[in-house]
Formats: C-alpha cells, structure tokens, sequence
C-alpha cells in the first residue's frame, strides 16, 4: 500500500492462526507504516485493504454469469430435428459462399437459415430497409434512396412487405425477455391515424408505459378510445412481464388513469396506491420522458397518410417498441440501448437488425 504523505510503500499483511480461524473469518492483520507498529492499532491503510475485499466480495457475488445469445446456436437438422450433423462443404451464392450441413442420421443437406433464405435481395438491403423506415423515411423515399446510393432497384410494395415480415418475427422474438427494470414508470398516450372506409378523420390512442431508470418500454397497447378500460391495458401488460410492482406510475392529468393504477397494482403487496398524478410540464416530477417518446412515434408516423387497419397499427405499435428497446441507442442511457441498460443477454453489436433477425429465425 503506497503512503499518501511521503514516497514510500507499506506491506500489509493478513493472517491466520489456523484452520479454523480461516473459515470463521478470523484474521490478524499487520501494516509497516508507524501507526500500526508503534501504537498496534488498526491503521489507514489495514482499512483501505478491508474495503477493497469487501467491494470486490460485494461485486463478485451480485454479478450474474448470463449467457449472452449469438447467431450460432446449436444446428438442428430440419428435417428430423436431430443434432448429429457435420459440415457438408459451400454453397456459392451472388452474396458469398454459405456452409453447408448434412445430417448424420437421416442424410438431409441443409443450410441454416439466418432469416433471408431464399431472398432476392441480400440482407445488407432488407435490414437497411427497415432501419431507414423506422428513422422516418417513407416507403418511396427508401426505394429512392436505395436507387440513387447503392443502385438497387425495388418497388415500395416490396419495402412494405419487408417491413411486415420482419417486424413481426421480431416482435414475437422479442416478447420472451424480461427486462430488470426500475420501480418508477411513466405512462403516456399518443394518437395515431387509421384508414377506415366511411370516415375522414378516424383515429386511435397508443398508450406508451415506459421505465424511467433504463428507458425500456413495458407496453405500447392500441385502443380505440381512452376509457378506464382501455387505460388498464397497458398496466396489465406491463404487470404480465415483469416482477416488479411499481412505487410509482407517473401520468399525466386524464382521469382514466386514477382508476386504472388503482384497479390493477393497489393492494400487491403494499397497501398505497402508486399513482403519481402530474398538475403541469414545469413542476418535477414531469412526463418529459414519455413526451419525448411520443415525438419518436410522431417522427414516423407524420410521413404516411394512415395506416390501413386495426391490425396494421397493432403491428406498427409492436414494431416500434421493439425498435425502441433494441434497436435505437438513447442518448438519455450513454448511447446504449434500453434492452442493453435492462440486462438482456443480446450481443447486439453492429448490425443490430441482422443479428436479431438471426436469432429469431434459429428459435
């Protein structure tokens, strides 16, 4: 331990007087610095070394061994599903050379699929594709876009039936994780506009519940109108995939709210209700979170006319909460994700669309 008031260095030392001693915990420390040898008390630097122990003990026993996921699982043959496979030399393909598998019980030749087998386009363009949608080009302007930088050549028919393939592999896959997320959420709604035959203006609520420690967003519900009931979705949601009950469920000032919240986490395990009801923007705390979520949705959805059904803006809400928690890096979080601030065991390091389409083909 080096001394903090002159150039020089003292030996700590720790020990014990048997077996015994050792297993009780029972040591004898000692120091060379002044203080310990002529007084024989416990000195500075005895203490330093006693905390450093007792952190890196700390540390070691909350750290979770997680298996982190990659886009090489164990290869199953899909024919008899059996694990006894081998490489079967390369397949030449317009992108590259993939590997080729055999299985050893049922003589199937296979290739894995990673999510675009048997598509035209390589998948550096689908995925480019659906970031681009999602950051708020429209359909026309990605065929555009594709054109003019890469020279590739789409109809926006196709964008579209990208988008829906995908999204909802994704969403799917992305529902089998429970994020560690704090105890104080917020919870906010936004409208958003559907074609519907014989109405001009026809529009639905999608209420956003997020977690205001990693920004990771719990539910994202579409209702048609905003009721007590349709307020309760997103609470009910939110308590289906999680374990935590909430201290407190920030709002703004709509009545539903106030039965809601109650309805759905009053009495599990504590007896207060959690709401917390918001008088105004200024006054902390604020929803300025689930405000500025409500713009990322307003950021797409301003750039088409409507959406075509109730299923489309299902899939839609669906879409972006899965974009939003594994896609998009927060700057709020350090420019992480808030799948990543959640603990999920995603390396999603690069190309993030890919590699979680990946995963969501192989399960």
């Amino acid at each position: 331990m080096r001394s903090q008031s002159i150039d020089a260095y003292y030996h700590v030392a720790r020990t014990y007087k048997d077996r015994h001693a050792q297993q009780r915990g029972q040591a004898a420390w000692s120091c060379t610095c002044p203080d310990h040898t002529t007084r024989n008390v416990i000195c500075k630097h005895i203490h330093a070394i006693q905390l450093s122990l007792k952190i890196a003990g700390e540390v070691q026993e909350q750290s979770k061994s997680t298996d982190i996921e990659t886009v090489e699982p164990m290869i199953t043959c899909p024919s008899c599903k059996s694990t006894n496979v081998g490489k079967w030399g390369i397949r030449k393909t317009r992108y590259g050379t993939v590997q080729r598998f055999v299985c050893q019980d049922c003589n199937h030749t296979f290739v894995v699929d990673k999510g675009f087998c048997r598509m035209k386009h390589s998948p550096e363009t689908i995925t480019l594709t659906l970031d681009l949608y999602f950051k708020g080009l429209s359909d026309r302007k990605i065929v555009d876009h594709l054109k003019q930088f890469h020279n590739i050549a789409v109809v926006h028919t196709t964008v579209i039936r990208w988008i829906h393939k995908y999204l909802k592999h994704l969403s799917k896959y992305a529902e089998k994780y429970k994020a560690d997320v704090g105890n104080i959420w917020h919870c906010d709604e936004t409208t958003v506009f559907i074609k519907k035959e014989g109405e001009k203006k026809y529009y639905q609520w999608i209420w956003n519940l997020m977690d205001a420690k990693t920004r990771y967003l719990l539910a994202c519900q579409v209702t048609e109108t905003r009721y007590v009931k349709d307020a309760r979705k997103p609470l009910a949601k939110a308590k289906e995939i999680t374990e935590v009950r909430p201290d407190a469920i920030v709002t703004d000032g709509l009545p539903a709210y106030r039965r809601a919240v109650k309805a759905e986490y009053m009495g599990l395990g504590r007896i207060q209700n959690p709401h917390l009801r918001l008088k105004d923007f200024e006054t902390k705390p604020n929803n300025n979170i689930l405000e500025r979520l409500n713009g990322t949705f307003r950021e797409r959805t301003k750039i088409f006319r409507s959406l075509d059904s109730e299923i489309s803006a299902e899939d839609f809400a669906a879409g972006m909460q899965t974009y939003y928690n594994y896609i998009r890096p927060h700057q709020g979080i350090g420019g992480l994700t808030p799948a990543q601030l959640a603990g999920i065991p995603l390396d999603l390091t690069g190309n993030r669309w890919m590699i979680m389409i990946g995963l969501a083909a192989t399960k």
